[in-house]
């Protein structure tokens, strides 16, 4: 008789579980599959997410690519954007009608995620289906919460960890003690080596500028490089670099970006020392 409070008490939360799972649960045909949008990912010009008590993120895409415009320039990630974007082509097993908002967590929504003129709303995570509800063209519906997750905490979140675009392509690279540039498809080295080096040995070092992919990547909070370091591009753009930091990890500033941008003192071994150099003292200039 003493198990009986215990087993009334587990009954009384299954039932309870189950009556939120009823009054939550769509009443349509779970067998049909609900478009949410009729856009395409690649037809997207315009993205901006709000949150409430936050200021809206907005992004565009333009020639070079997608672009956060504010609160902040910056260069965007483009796997983030696409990941944004994928709600798009998303697909819900229910379709709702959006009234009672407040039991969906939707009155008000937590984030809204807006692609050129449609809106997606964020509510709240179903802890039995384990799917999220999102309201759009004035219909509730369920989806895998990998969407909602793929929304950015804060700007600088969405701003490409990339040093340089894709079509920003280096043709000179000058450091404080030697300099790399490439003239008529050729690459000399100033000073020259002591030892032989190839074209392709200059072309792998120089690509790894091109390619350099920080740790992550933070607003400028201001202060005086300790070294200048010059980047001239195919194009004929010079742009300066600025050395913040280069002991257990590399920052490195884009003053035109208002960015600083983190390295792991691997990759400031590579790109502080000449091409062919031994990298053991590097990163402690």
């Amino acid at each position: 008789m003493r198990r009986l409070p215990w087993l009334n008490a587990l009954l009384l939360v299954v039932v309870a579980a189950l009556g939120a799972f009823v009054y939550l649960k769509p009443s349509v045909d779970s067998r049909n599959e609900n478009a949410l949008s009729k856009l395409k990912a690649s037809e997207a010009n315009t993205i901006r997410i709000e949150r409430p008590g936050a200021g809206a993120i907005s992004l565009e895409k333009k020639s070079g690519g997608w672009k956060v415009t504010a609160p902040l320039s910056a260069r965007a990630d483009e796997t983030r954007v696409q990941r944004l974007l994928s709600i798009v082509e998303a697909k819900s097993a229910a379709k709702m009608p959006a009234t009672e908002l407040a039991r969906f967590e939707l009155d008000p929504p937590s984030a809204t995620l807006t692609i050129g003129k449609q809106a997606f709303s964020f509510g709240m995570v179903n802890s039995l289906t384990r799917e999220q509800y999102v309201m759009t063209d004035g219909a509730v519906y369920v989806v895998n919460p990998r969407f909602g997750a793929g929304l950015p905490a804060t700007p600088v979140d969405l701003a490409s960890k990339q040093l340089f675009g894709p079509d920003e392509i280096p043709s000179r690279i000058a450091l404080k003690d030697f300099s790399l540039e490439q003239r008529d498809g050729k690459w000399t080295l100033t000073p020259a080596p002591a030892g032989d080096l190839s074209q392709d040995d200059y072309a792998r070092w120089a690509d790894g500028w091109r390619f350099a992919s920080a740790l992550r990547a933070e607003p400028f909070v201001g202060g005086k490089p300790r070294q200048d370091i010059e980047v001239r591009l195919k194009s004929g753009t010079v742009i300066t670099l600025g050395i913040l930091a280069s002991g257990a990890s590399l920052v490195l500033t884009r003053p035109d970006e208002k960015l600083q941008y983190y390295f792991n003192i691997e990759t400031a071994k590579r790109l502080l020392s000449p091409p062919g150099a031994r990298t053991s003292q590097a990163a402690k200039k």
